[in-house]
């Protein structure tokens, strides 16, 4: 069978149909299959088609339009031909095509950038904290400096118990993923937060009953506080920042002020230390500073 338009199978169900009801039975995400869709949507729109079959000199023509037309980033047209591909299997795997005409080599190769994930700044993450620490009770304050000066996670910040704090020999005990066990070392300003929360649990508001939790940071209404709530604090205050960002904040500030690679490795709980090294590797910032001050007039 040649790819020709002649050659479309006659379905009163448009393909592309049956190809976003193939993603949802293959689990795929929302997102991902608005993406994917959207993206072969454009694709046929380009031509003026109907979502029918693939031509191979359509996909020669079309990356050629997203590069000097559209002036697209390699990234960006990497994606689009990712989604044409995912639909030309999907048309093979239903009888509409026989050949694959998405091939390996019309991806565009990209430079690893071996840059650090951090985009958020430590001026930034203190500007946020002093919004939080203006506008929200104690508590919240109390958990955004956590997070700036130990690196741990969401899910563990809400799972420690008092027993885990041992506050004489400096140190927090926490489990991670897969129930991992790991311990932190505490510096002076986390002791003295971790402090200022147990003595101000009971000041915070909650039912009575509630303080008999074994938590550290508790709830109005439950003896745990939820990550959800905190996830709703920080989008209050920032479209930007997140716990997870801060947790990439403190893994930078750490290693930038001379903090052993190893050490991050074992207080974020990473099980691999090439995790850890990407925080090694320059921001976008750090490079365009760089690139400013070596200018040549």
């Amino acid at each position: 069978m040649n790819d020709t338009i002649e050659n479309i199978v006659v379905n009163t169900t448009n393909p592309l149909t049956q190809y976003t009801t193939y993603l949802q039975e293959q689990g795929k995400s929302a997102n991902t299959i608005k993406s994917y869709t959207y993206d072969i949507g454009i694709f046929f729109d380009y031509f003026k088609l109907q979502p029918t079959i693939l031509l191979r000199d359509q996909i020669i023509q079309y990356k050629e339009y997203l590069q000097k037309v559209k002036n697209m980033n390699a990234k960006s047209i990497n994606r689009a031909l990712s989604s044409l591909k995912s639909y030309n299997e999907f048309l093979i795997r239903e009888g509409y095509m026989e050949n694959l005409v998405v091939m390996s080599m019309d991806y565009i190769k990209v430079q690893k950038q071996l840059i650090s994930p951090t985009n958020v700044t430590i001026g930034e993450a203190i500007k946020f904290m002093n919004r939080i620490k203006q506008n929200e009770v104690v508590r919240n304050y109390h958990i955004v400096i956590l997070f700036l000066n130990s690196g741990i996670r969401i899910s563990e910040l809400t799972n420690i118990k008092l027993t885990d704090i041992f506050l004489n020999k400096k140190k927090l005990i926490v489990f991670g993923k897969g129930s991992k066990q790991r311990e932190i070392p505490l510096n002076d300003i986390a002791i003295e937060i971790i402090q200022d929360a147990i003595k101000n649990r009971e000041n915070y508001g909650y039912a009575l009953n509630v303080l008999n939790s074994p938590y550290l940071f508790l709830s109005k209404k439950s003896e745990k506080l939820d990550t959800g709530t905190i996830e709703r604090i920080f989008n209050k205050y920032s479209n930007k920042i997140t716990p997870h960002k801060l947790r990439h904040v403190w893994a930078t500030n750490f290693l930038k002020n001379g903090g052993d690679l190893k050490a991050a490795q074992q207080i974020l709980g990473h099980s691999s230390l090439s995790t850890t090294q990407i925080y090694l590797h320059p921001t976008q910032d750090d490079m365009r500073n760089s690139m400013n001050n070596c200018g040549v007039r």
